[in-house]
């Protein structure tokens, strides 16, 4: 057994010393790039799910946190939907790495003024 497996781990040696270190990293990031329709409609769902429960708790009890985390769920939800818009209509044109991050700076900040609000 331990032979085998020595000879396993001898066999993957050519395979990692000729390779990018990254390599094994192409088979999820193809599934991964095959499955973004999907997964983006899934999101978009359970995004528009908690942003109505949020704004259904911010109704009933006000709260400035409660403002906070409601707020950032519907930045999460609109940036989910130009997702897909750019999806479908613009491949690639408007919703870039750019803009996603200040999408996710503004949802980090208001998470994070809503957990330490006072």
């Amino acid at each position: 057994m331990k032979k085998l497996f020595l000879f396993g781990i001898a066999s993957l040696v050519p395979s990692v010393v000729f390779a990018a270190p990254w390599d094994f990293l192409r088979g999820p990031t193809e599934f991964a790039q095959a499955a973004i329709p999907v997964v983006a409609w899934i999101v978009m769902v359970i995004a528009l799910g908690v942003a109505v429960v949020s704004f259904l708790a911010l109704r009933k009890k006000k709260s400035k946190r409660l403002l906070f985390v409601s707020a950032a769920f519907g930045l999460f939800f609109i940036k989910t939907v130009l997702n897909l818009a750019d999806l479908y209509y613009s491949p690639g044109s408007f919703m870039n790495a750019g803009v996603q991050g200040i999408f996710d700076l503004l949802i980090i900040g208001a998470l994070f003024t809503a957990l330490f609000r006072k």
